[in-house]
Formats: C-alpha cells, structure tokens, sequence
C-alpha cells in the first residue's frame, strides 16, 4: 500500500469514528482538530481505533510526538515496515 492509499485508508477510518465528513481533512491538520470535541482523551480513542483498524500496537511513548495527519501517517508506515521486517526474521 502506497502513502496516498495510506492516507485514503486512514482518513476514512478517521471519519467513520468520528461520525463525520473528513474530506477536509489534510496532512497538515492536527489530530485535535480533526472534529469537534477532539480533546486529548479523544485523540487517545482515536489511536485505539485504529489500532484495530490496522492490526498495529501504537507505542504510547511516541503518542505525544504525533500530532498531525501527516506524522500519523509516517508512524504507521514505520510500523506496518517494523511488523514486516520482524514476521520476516
């Protein structure tokens, strides 16, 4: 999967947990202003969401250093190639 079908993927799991339209959404928006009402502990739910979604285990460590559709794109990637990489080992 290529970053524009990532990112495809994300924003509509992004929007079916928020109950809302995210077309507007960009890489550079912020997590928290994703919907209204996104405080930190929605955010937190948010990760957990697509945790399932994407069959990933989120470090919570890095959490706080992921702010933007951009960045949350990036650390999927890097898991998706971590989870990869040790299934291969």
């Amino acid at each position: 999967m290529d970053r524009s079908e990532l990112l495809e993927k994300l924003l509509g799991h992004i929007g079916e947990f928020v109950e809302r339209d995210v077309s507007h959404l960009t890489l550079d928006t912020k997590l928290h202003a994703a919907a209204p009402g996104m405080d930190s502990l929605k955010v937190f739910e948010l990760m957990l969401y697509l945790e399932e979604s994407f069959e990933l285990d989120f470090d919570e460590s890095a959490m706080p250093e992921v702010q933007t559709i951009a960045e949350l794109v990036d650390y999927i990637e890097a898991a998706r190639t971590a989870r990869i990489v040790s299934a291969s080992s």
